[in-house]
């Protein structure tokens, strides 16, 4: 069976989908909806945010809300 990714890789995976294709950037808003939806807690995607920022794949823009892939 497939092996489950930690939340922080799913919730990696759906940010890039919905950035897709070629796009870099994603609201913030509407991926925290999508993420919401899909089951993910306002928590893990705190913290999946805070751990791929400090690994320089993403930054978060406070002042627009949005998430930009490096």
């Amino acid at each position: 069976s497939p092996r489950c990714p930690r939340p922080s890789e799913a919730i990696l995976g759906v940010l890039r989908e919905l950035g897709a294709p070629g796009g870099r950037s994603v609201p913030l808003p509407h991926a925290l909806q999508v993420l919401g939806a899909r089951g993910f807690t306002p928590g893990q995607v705190t913290e999946a945010l805070g751990e791929y920022q400090a690994l320089d794949v993403l930054q978060v823009d406070a002042g627009r809300g949005s998430i930009t892939f490096v």
